[in-house]
Formats: C-alpha cells, sequence, structure tokens
C-alpha cells in the first residue's frame, strides 16, 4: 500500500501483491482497486500484481486537483507515469470500462510504450449511440440519453448510481444479494464533482481510429448476458483490432463479469498470459 505523485501533483493510491512478471489491474467508473478482488490472490502467485485507484477514486487523490486532470489523456498519463515510478517493462495490463478506455487513450498517446499483453473487459470504443454508430452503450444510448443521466448526477449521485449500478450485472441478478449491495455501498463512495466530469470524459471519446494501431496481444472478456454490453462489442473489437486478439463471451454474466464469474475470468486470463 502506497502513494505516488503524479507529475500535475496528485497523489494515486496504489498496492502490489506477489512477485514476477508486471499485471496492472484498472477499475472502471465509479469503482476502485478492491473490485479486483477475485484476482488479487489468484495472480500474486505468480505475478508481480499492482492495483491502483484512478484519480478522483477510492484512495487516490480527491481534492482540488480533481477540479483539473479528469479527462482519459490525463488517465492515460497516470499510467505511464505509475509505470516509470515502479521502473516496470513488458507491463500486462487488464482495463474494465472505462479502465478500457484508458488503455485505448494510452494506445493513442503512448503507442502501447511498455505494454506486452491487454486484456479490455466489456467496453465500446464510442460510448454514444447517433445515426451511423449502434454498438455504443446499450445500442440505444444516445446524446439526449447521455444529457439526462448528467442531469441525474448533477441533482443527486445516490439516485445516479441507483440507475447505474443494476448495469453492473447480467439481467434479473438478484439487487439483493451480498455482491450487489456491496458494489453498490462502494459506489456510494464517491465525490459527484469527479463521477460527472468522468463520465462527460468517456461519452466525448472515439477511440475507433485507435483500434487498428494497437498491435500487442489482445484478450477481449465480453458479457453475454449484459445490459449495456455483448457479443456484438467484443465482436466488433476483434475485427477492427490492429493485432490478433482472442474474443471470450462470458454467458450469464453482465458488464461485472469478473465479479459474478471469476473462475472462467482467471481461467481464460492466466492462458491468454501464460500463451
Amino acid at each position: 500500500m502506497a502513494y505516488f505523485t503524479t507529475s500535475d501533483q496528485c497523489k494515486l493510491y496504489y498496492e502490489e501483491h506477489g512477485s514476477g512478471e508486471p499485471l496492472i489491474f484498472i477499475h472502471g467508473w465509479s469503482c476502485n482497486h478492491k473490485f479486483f478482488k477475485y484476482q488479487v490472490d489468484e495472480f500474486a502467485k505468480n505475478y508481480r500484481v499492482i492495483l491502483y485507484d484512478l484519480r478522483g477514486h477510492g484512495q487516490s487523490d480527491r481534492s482540488q486537483i480533481t477540479e483539473r486532470g479528469m479527462n482519459l489523456n490525463r488517465f492515460a498519463s497516470d499510467l505511464h507515469e505509475l509505470i516509470e515510478h515502479l521502473g516496470l517493462d513488458q507491463v500486462s495490463v487488464v482495463g474494465w470500462s472505462m479502465g478500457t478506455s484508458t488503455l485505448l487513450a494510452y494506445a493513442r498517446e503512448f503507442k502501447c510504450q511498455y505494454i506486452k499483453k491487454m486484456c479490455f473487459i466489456d467496453m465500446t470504443p464510442k460510448l454514444l449511440n447517433d445515426p451511423q454508430w449502434k454498438l455504443g452503450q446499450s445500442c440505444t444510448f444516445d446524446i439526449v440519453q447521455n444529457l439526462q443521466f448528467m442531469a441525474a448526477i448533477a441533482v443527486s449521485w445516490e439516485f445516479a448510481a441507483k440507475l447505474f449500478i443494476p448495469n453492473v450485472f447480467a439481467k434479473d441478478y438478484d439487487q439483493e444479494s451480498e455482491e450487489f449491495q456491496w458494489v453498490f455501498k462502494e459506489a456510494l463512495d464517491n465525490t459527484p464533482h469527479c463521477m460527472m466530469n468522468m463520465w462527460i470524459a468517456m461519452a466525448i471519446e472515439d477511440f475507433r481510429p485507435v483500434l487498428p494501431t494497437i498491435k500487442v496481444p489482445v484478450l477481449l472478456a465480453y458479457s453475454g448476458d449484459g445490459l449495456i454490453y455483448g457479443p456484438s462489442h467484443g465482436e466488433y473489437m476483434k475485427e477492427h483490432l490492429g493485432t490478433d486478439s482472442k474474443l471470450v463471451i462470458f454467458p450469464g454474466c453482465g458488464h461485472g463479469l469478473f465479479l459474478e464469474d471469476p473462475q472462467k475470468f482467471n481461467s481464460e486470463l492466466k492462458d491468454f498470459l501464460e500463451d
């Protein structure tokens, strides 16, 4: 458990577990490093597992510093600086949701420097749907719905979290379950302006031109029964990446597939890393 300070003076929280080749996990929007609770011990047996909280999230800086730098280019720079701070090379990185967006921004800004392999978990390269693009969030979420959701965040973060958190899980997931309640509790512990800024940051991005530039191996892990993404999103990513990639669909799982079926996810990720 430690902190490092970025070039713009933001303190980021990180943890290291185990030893071996470096493996970094990057969480999603409104989440934190603890969401990889079912991966840490398993991968620390053979890897140097590194978890961190994105700025504005978890135990990382949420002070006045987050009134700036809340965009995906800065998140990519934070990752780059963390890698250099730890003196890493040939790093495998796993990004979930906004974590994938962070990796796509990293590929755009740093050309996959230091990266050996990537794993993208359940994300689209362009969040908002439009008349020409139907593989954004839920295949229907457009600019009007986006403004409505931003308005919900502005009015009440708790209300917005109640709208969003069911989307983490598969359709018909038990919202009274311990796992669901844990995720909701973690989501409530967020700072509204950070959530708003990073939602906007994701909504304005279009990473489709970045995909062909990625030449490192990529594992694509996508939900089979999700509310916001699914197999068609993974198939698009596989078709447009500039490298051989492996697409794995997780039946019965939603956006948080590594929480819902950690055994399958861990097995697939191990096979990918060892290949």
